[in-house]
């Protein structure tokens, strides 16, 4: 597998942890939290929800220095 292919698919199981951790807290949370509970980097991070995004599953909002993340 390629190092592309690599990376891609850890964006994809990072996205589908966060899926996980929203339908346990009903649908929304922080990227604070999903940050803390997943010990992923920032970058990690907003790729995942970049990819989430992108697919329409979650929608984002602006708060305070966080964002609040609702499944869509």
């Amino acid at each position: 597998m390629s190092e592309t292919a690599r990376f891609t698919d850890t964006v994809a199981q990072t996205a589908e942890k966060i899926s996980a951790i929203l339908k346990e807290r009903h649908g929304e949370t922080t990227s604070w939290d999903l940050k803390l509970k997943l010990h992923l980097s920032s970058s990690a991070l907003y790729l995942a929800l970049g990819w989430l995004a992108a697919q329409g599953k979650i929608q984002l909002y602006p708060q305070d220095l966080n964002y609040k993340i609702k499944l869509s």
